[in-house]
């Protein structure tokens, strides 16, 4: 009897403990809320919103700093990057490498030179400091589990994934998004475009689907549809973290990226503050909170290790430019249609 008197004073010490510092925890929430934000800014992005938000209220609870997000769809942003217009109350854009290309050579974007910039790879930011990459998905080759055991262990590079075979492939349509039609724009900067056009028509007796998705022929992949899929790392990494039977490969031969960048708006009114943001966004802190939110990058701050494939490499990635127009990129898009979605032999 006396053991479970021990046992309840205990357990109601321990109760009281916990009570008391939750308690004292949401008041000092509470005041925090009350103090005034130290200072606001204006960014505009094409990004999912589920990103840009949580890095908005990150942001918030660490520098007490409000970031007014102002949503623009892909069109939206690539027409104001292409034009002579400059933002009147904007103080930050984070968008797609092109995007920052073309605004750059607008004169839309104010210089941002670091220590935390400095340490990020001369091929991702650019070179007079007007934009720096943050963080980028690479294109992999994911391969469900009982084909990697057998033949899939020996398809590491692109020009293997072509030759002949039974290997059945899943890849995402070019004209599902800019995202998707990156592939194509890297592939044609990197090898050329009779070049680029050829090895997609060699491939495509392999492939089974083109699909709308980007994450499609990871998930195909998972669920033993297909052998390969030509994907994004960031989807493969979300099946992976949820033990499904897929092996990620990064091709041997490199492949092509798509990279997030941040830029300082030219007209700005608070550049100390616009700098500090892109450091923080730069920040290892910020990579690993991504990452704990499951958005499962290649980050551009070199602090932050890559994950390996299953073969135990890093990813090589083509040494391409980008910056293309709209007009090449529909000039492509329809070269690839004519060419090889819908070519007939």
């Amino acid at each position: 009897m006396k053991r479970w008197v021990a046992f309840s004073i205990l357990s109601l010490f321990v109760l009281a403990m916990l009570g008391y510092g939750m308690f004292f925890y949401y008041a000092d929430q509470k005041e925090r809320s009350k103090e005034p934000v130290r200072g606001e800014l204006t960014l505009y992005t094409d990004l999912p919103n589920n990103i840009t938000t949580l890095l908005a209220d990150k942001y918030l609870a660490d520098q007490n700093i409000r970031v007014t997000i102002m949503p623009l769809t892909e069109e939206q942003m690539t027409e104001w990057v292409s034009d002579g217009t400059s933002m009147t109350d904007g103080d930050i854009v984070i968008t797609s490498e092109d995007n920052l290309v073309i605004g750059a050579s607008k004169g839309k974007f104010d210089s941002i030179i670091t220590e935390r910039t400095d340490e990020v790879a001369d091929a991702l930011k650019d070179a007079n400091g007007y934009w720096v990459g943050v963080w980028y998905d690479s294109i992999v080759f994911v391969q469900n589990t009982a084909f990697f055991n057998t033949m899939g262990r020996y398809i590491t590079t692109w020009d293997t994934l072509q030759k002949e075979g039974n290997w059945r492939v899943v890849m995402t349509d070019f004209v599902a998004s800019q995202n998707a039609a990156n592939l194509l724009y890297n592939m044609v900067e990197y090898k050329g475009e009779a070049e680029a056009i050829a090895y997609l028509w060699a491939l495509k007796p392999h492939v089974i689907q083109h699909a709308k998705f980007l994450s499609t022929p990871v998930r195909l992949t998972a669920l033993g549809e297909t052998d390969i899929g030509i994907g994004n790392l960031s989807d493969a990494q979300q099946y992976i973290r949820h033990s499904y039977p897929i092996k990620m490969i990064y091709p041997a031969d490199g492949t092509s990226y798509y990279l997030t960048g941040v830029a300082i708006d030219k007209n700005t009114k608070h550049k100390s503050e616009s700098i500090d943001f892109v450091n923080w966004l730069l920040s290892m802190e910020t990579a690993n909170y991504m990452i704990d939110n499951n958005f499962t990058y290649l980050f551009t701050n070199p602090e932050v290790p890559d994950p390996v494939d299953a073969l135990g490499r890093t990813s090589i990635i083509w040494p391409v430019q980008g910056g293309y127009t709209v007009e090449g990129k529909q000039g492509l898009l329809n070269q690839w249609i004519s060419q090889v979605r819908f070519r007939r032999e």
